[in-house]
């Protein structure tokens, strides 16, 4: 069984336009679609409350344990989740670690690092510590993580706005980063990357900013250079090919038309 999710989680980045772009993918694509939308608050006052270094912490906490919960409850066996920011997606790793056992490889398509804990983020904000708390038992203090991930699980790509702490961890920890520049230049290499995977499930994390704004600009925090969107296809595809568990799209940003880039990777998520 499949579970489509929508989660407009936005409080992460600390500002409403990833629930905007939510909404917007909710009336622009998935007319006909069987979803599931998960309760958001908008109210902005709750990102004053600081918890554990994380700004809107009650909020993101409530949020998480809410969307983990109807998990476990639905019990799904592959989950496709629409954002809302990058933070979104942790329910959603979390549960499938549990459910498979700690036995899933994360693929996350990201200019971004996201791998700041809360000591070391300048700003507080959870979008930048997503992929790093799921490498921890309570991610943060926001939700109980049986199964954290450990690096050999996490392959990221796309990269090329990271903090000097996140270069740092992913050189001492040995963490699988490839540029963009690195799956140009070799044809082969995703192939390589996903048959070498040793945790058989896999899950993909797609923040839209990991293209090249030339090809797709609607998203909060856009980075020169990326992915084309082509070459996105291509890594989907060749994840397709093994036991895909999972896929979520997020950083959207609305633009009020109609994107057959985005129309294609629903239609990804929705057939998986």
């Amino acid at each position: 069984m499949k579970e489509i999710l929508v989660n407009a989680q936005w409080q992460g980045g600390g500002d409403l336009v990833t629930y905007e772009g939510a909404k917007e993918i909710i009336e622009l694509y998935l007319d006909g679609v069987d979803f599931v939308n998960l309760p958001v608050s908008t109210d902005l006052s709750e990102l004053a409350v600081k918890r554990n270094g994380i700004r809107g912490f009650d909020a993101l906490r409530r949020q998480m344990q809410s969307a983990y919960e109807h998990l476990r409850k639905a019990a799904p066996e592959k989950i496709f989740t629409l954002g809302g920011g990058c933070d979104a997606d942790v329910p959603g790793i979390v549960y499938l670690s549990e459910k498979y056992k700690g036995n899933l490889t994360i693929i996350w398509l990201d200019a971004h690092g996201d791998l700041n804990t809360p000591e070391g983020s300048s700003s507080s904000l959870y979008y930048g510590m997503p992929l790093r708390s799921v490498m921890e038992d309570h991610c943060f203090g926001l939700l109980e993580n049986r199964f954290p991930l450990d690096t050999s699980q996490i392959i990221h790509i796309g990269g090329r706005d990271f903090d000097e702490t996140e270069a740092a961890f992913i050189k001492e920890s040995g963490i699988s980063a490839y540029a963009f520049q690195d799956i140009r230049s070799d044809n082969e290499l995703i192939h390589r990357i996903i048959g070498g995977i040793k945790k058989g499930y896999i899950y993909i994390h797609l923040d839209l900013d990991v293209i090249d704004p030339f090809d797709f600009p609607n998203t909060p925090l856009p980075v020169t250079g990326g992915l084309h969107c082509g070459e996105v296809f291509d890594i989907l595809a060749a994840a397709a090919a093994g036991k895909l568990a999972g896929f979520g799209i997020y950083e959207y940003s609305p633009c009020g038309r109609k994107n057959t880039f985005v129309e294609k990777l629903i239609h990804f998520g929705t057939v998986l």
